[in-house]
């Protein structure tokens, strides 16, 4: 029988999937956040689609958008 299914088993998966409706993966999106220098859960929708299925993933969009975006970066220059 299948164990039931815990976000904490994909945390160490080398392909973490952060949308699941449209199957992006959380490499894909901290990639095109350090790249383009995407700053909104919107940007991410257009340049990556993630978001774009049931929006449950938003919240987590917006961790990445905060941990990888450009004011993390500049806070992290200034600090």
């Amino acid at each position: 029988m299948d164990r039931p299914y815990h976000h904490e088993a994909c945390d160490g998966c080398p392909e973490k999937l952060v949308c699941r409706c449209l199957h992006v993966t959380e490499s894909q999106v901290i990639r095109m956040i350090e790249r383009l220098e995407l700053r909104t859960v919107r940007d991410l929708r257009q340049y990556t689609g993630a978001g774009d299925g049931c929006t449950c993933c938003h919240a987590q969009l917006e961790e990445y958008l905060e941990k990888f975006g450009c004011a993390a970066v500049e806070s992290i220059a200034i600090g």
